[in-house]
């Protein structure tokens, strides 16, 4: 796209004239390496990128390390990778003015005709000052910064036996402010999963033998869980949760529970995210129609703890690993523990479209006699990403 530009615009030497006199107007210019010229609007930089609307081209994104130059009529907060800002420093680190880019260097054009200058390298993000002062105190609507994924697959045998599998899943995460580089505000996670399979055999008698009985196999595991988060510093957190789980192989009905608990955010950045949590909650397991659980009660009210950690890392080639670990002992009943653990890769496709891979192991400490403790599950999907 950015060569169409050489045949919609003037020659570079043109354009090197016009940027020299200023953007004008409300207008944005930019002069690309090659010497393409755009002018249009600088939406943000982050991630060293430049979200730019061209007049002509449409929506662009731009690598900084691609620019010459840059005029800017908008004015914009800029922050850079160097700086370490907390709430209480922010105003002061985090200059707002208009921008000029020109040799590696930007350029901060504050009021009283000061100016303060950084290497383009540091740069961590730049940010409207609109959008800037909404993201720093919080100022957003439900809907605003979610991102996350949708996961959908599916497996049909139609023969003399029949199976049907179905699995899907929703992990969506809200971190406020959404900028890398600012200081830690809050995040909100859900995630929902369900596995659905029924397997039928009938029964195969051939010359008066046997062959196969008729049975009938049904699979079906449900979770949900919502976290949120409140950062008190860079790395330290609390939080507030629940969960749920609905498990027939292990004759769960119902286990959910409800807690709070406090948090440490490891690594924090957009490429590598690690943290641990451990939450005081009240939970409640519910066995399939009244059947008794390994400690001969159908039901258990249970005081336990959760104990658990979450990494996402993001490789080369934008292919993405999650994996979490959520450990739940119990202290009035010690045989109602329980646990899940779950990993698995993205890979990209097409666009948002992506293929995935994941392995889940759910652990119960006391089902129903005749039930497993534990259930595997290794499912494959596509999987759409919202943002």
């Amino acid at each position: 796209m950015l060569s169409a530009g050489r045949q919609m615009r003037a020659q570079a030497t043109e354009a090197e004239k016009a940027t020299d006199n200023q953007t004008k107007g409300d207008q944005d210019a930019i002069i690309l390496s090659n010497g393409d010229a755009l002018t249009g609007k600088v939406g943000k930089v982050v991630y060293g990128n430049v979200s730019f609307h061209d007049d002509v081209l449409g929506d662009l994104t731009i690598p900084l390390n691609k620019i010459k130059s840059m005029h800017t009529a908008t004015v914009f907060a800029t922050g850079l990778t160097t700086q370490k800002l907390k709430k209480k420093n922010i105003a002061e680190q985090v200059p707002v003015g208009t921008i000029k880019l020109e040799n590696e260097t930007l350029s901060v054009l504050l009021p009283e005709n000061k100016v303060r200058e950084f290497p383009v390298k540091d740069i961590s993000f730049m940010l409207e000052e609109a959008a800037y002062t909404r993201e720093l105190h919080n100022q957003s609507d439900f809907f605003y910064g979610w991102n996350g994924t949708v996961t959908l697959g599916a497996a049909l045998v139609s023969a003399t036996n029949s199976s049907q599998t179905y699995t899907g899943g929703v992990g969506l995460v809200r971190a406020i402010p959404t900028i890398a580089g600012l200081p830690a505000g809050s995040k909100t996670i859900l995630n929902l999963s369900g596995t659905y399979g029924l397997a039928k055999a009938p029964e195969i008698i051939s010359g008066g033998t046997v062959y196969q009985t008729e049975s009938v196999t049904k699979t079906n595991i449900l979770h949900g869980d919502l976290e949120y988060d409140k950062f008190f510093s860079p790395m330290v957190f609390g939080l507030v949760n629940g969960r749920a789980d609905h498990n027939f192989g292990s004759g769960l009905e119902l286990q959910h529970a409800y807690g709070a608990g406090i948090g440490w955010a490891i690594l924090r950045t957009p490429q590598n995210d690690l943290s641990f949590r451990t939450s005081l909650q009240y939970e409640q397991q519910l066995f399939y129609n009244g059947i008794t659980s390994g400690l001969g009660t159908p039901s258990e009210n249970l005081v336990s703890a959760s104990i658990g950690e979450t990494w996402s890392r993001v490789f080369p080639h934008n292919i993405k690993f999650n994996e979490s670990v959520s450990l739940n002992p119990t202290f009035n009943v010690i045989q109602a523990y329980s646990g899940v653990a779950s990993a698995g890769f993205v890979f990209p496709l097409y666009k948002r479209l992506n293929f995935s891979v994941m392995n889940t192991d759910n652990y119960l400490g006391n089902p129903p006699e005749g039930f497993r403790r534990n259930s595997f599950q290794f499912t494959t999907g596509v999987t759409y990403t919202l943002k």
